[in-house]
C-alpha cells in the first residue's frame, strides 16, 4: 500500500473530532499517518487528539491562522517523509465512509497525469455536498451551493461515475505529491475560501487533471466553523474568487470574467439565491453593500503581490489559451451534473 497523509486543520472543533477520527482509523487502506493542526483552540481540541488517538501526529498552531495557511503546516510537515506520496486534507465536520481512502487512491493511480482527486460528500440527510468544483465564468454562479458540483442533488446520474472535473473541493481532496512539489501550496494569502479552487487552476495551468472518485464517501456536516451565509464567509469568498482570478486566468479572459461577475452581482438583485438571501436577511443590505466595497478595496491592496505570483503562474504553464476556454465549456458545474 502506497503511503498518504491526511492532514486535518481544527479551530475550537473538539465537538467534531470523535466522530472524524473513528471512522479515519477505521480505513481498510492501513498505510497513512494523520497530522492535527490546531489553529490556536481553546477547548482542549489537542489534548484531546493526544489523549485519544495517540498515533495521531499534532501541529499545535499559536493562533488561528485559516484553512490555507494551518493545512500548509501539516503538508509541509507530511512531506518531510519521502515516502508519503498522496496528501489528503480533511475537513474535521466529515465522518468518512472505510473505504473512502482506498476509493480516492485507486482514482489517483489510475493515471499519470492525475494530480488531484475530488471525495465525495454527503449532507446528513443523503443528498450530495460536493462531489467538486466546476468553472464558471465569474468563478461563481447564482445557484444554491454555488460551483459546488452536485450541491443538493440526489446521488444519481454521472455522479455515480469516475468523471474528469475541473478540480476538487477543499472538503476533502487529494493531491499528488509531484503536482504539490511542482506547483506549490495553498496561498496563505487567502487565509480562507477559494483556496481550493486557486490550487485547482495552478494544477491544471502546469498540466495536471482531475477526477471524481465516486466511491470515496463522507458526511460533510457543511459550514460548521464560519457559518453559512455570514459575512465572514461572504467576505473571503468574494475577496478570494478575485485574487483567483488575478493570478490565473489568461490576460484575454480578464474582461469576461470582470463583466460575468458584475452581471452576477446584478442578479442578486433581482433573482432569489438562497444564500444570497439568507446573507441578506442576516445583516442587512446596507451591510451587504459595504462588504462589496471592502472587498474590493482590499483586492487593491492585494494586487501588486498577486501580480507577482502571476508572472510565475504564467511563465510556467503548459496548457494554452484556447484550452482554457474550453475548460469554461467543458467543466462548468451545469455541464458536468448533466
Amino acid at each position: 500500500m502506497k503511503k498518504a497523509a491526511i492532514t486535518i486543520v481544527n479551530w475550537n472543533g473538539k465537538k467534531f473530532l470523535k466522530d472524524c477520527l473513528v471512522s479515519v482509523y477505521k480505513q481498510t487502506h492501513k498505510n497513512f499517518q494523520v497530522y492535527f493542526i490546531d489553529n490556536g483552540s481553546v477547548d482542549g481540541s489537542s489534548d484531546y487528539v493526544r489523549n485519544n488517538f495517540p498515533k495521531t501526529r499534532i501541529i499545535q498552531l499559536a493562533k488561528n491562522y485559516g484553512f490555507a495557511k494551518g493545512h500548509n503546516e501539516g503538508i509541509k510537515e507530511a512531506l518531510k517523509d519521502k515516502s508519503v506520496e498522496f496528501v489528503i486534507c480533511l475537513n474535521n465536520d466529515t465522518i468518512v465512509h472505510k473505504n473512502w481512502l482506498r476509493e480516492l487512491i485507486k482514482t489517483a493511480e489510475k493515471n499519470d497525469t492525475t494530480g488531484m482527486v475530488s471525495s465525495k460528500a454527503y449532507f446528513s440527510d443523503g443528498n450530495v455536498q460536493n462531489a467538486g468544483l466546476g468553472l464558471e465564468k465569474a468563478l461563481q454562479v447564482n445557484r444554491y451551493g454555488g460551483i459546488s458540483i452536485g450541491f443538493s442533488m440526489k446521488d444519481k446520474g454521472r455522479l455515480r461515475e469516475e468523471i474528469e472535473i475541473f478540480c476538487p473541493g477543499g472538503v476533502a481532496p487529494l493531491y499528488k505529491r509531484g503536482m504539490l512539489e511542482e506547483i506549490g501550496l495553498f496561498d496563505e494569502d487567502f487565509f480562507t475560501y477559494a483556496e481550493d479552487l486557486d490550487l485547482g487552476f495552478r494544477g491544471r495551468l502546469a498540466g495536471w487533471k482531475a477526477f471524481l472518485s465516486p466511491k470515496a464517501k463522507l458526511i460533510h456536516l457543511h459550514s460548521q466553523t464560519s457559518g453559512v451565509a455570514s459575512p465572514f464567509k461572504a467576505y473571503y469568498s468574494e475577496r478570494n474568487t478575485f485574487l483567483t482570478a488575478i493570478k490565473n486566468l489568461p490576460m484575454i479572459l480578464i474582461p469576461s470574467f470582470i463583466y460575468h461577475n458584475l452581471k452576477l452581482k446584478f442578479s442578486y438583485l433581482n433573482n432569489k439565491n438562497k444564500s444570497v438571501e439568507k446573507l441578506r436577511n442576516n445583516i442587512g443590505f446596507s451591510k451587504m453593500f459595504f462588504i462589496l466595497i471592502k472587498t474590493h478595496l482590499t483586492i487593491l491592496v492585494y494586487l501588486p503581490k498577486m501580480l507577482i505570483k502571476r508572472w510565475k503562474i504564467q511563465s510556467n504553464k503548459s496548457v494554452t489559451n484556447k484550452e482554457i476556454k474550453k475548460w469554461f465549456e467543458f467543466y462548468n458545474r451545469e455541464a458536468i451534473e448533466r
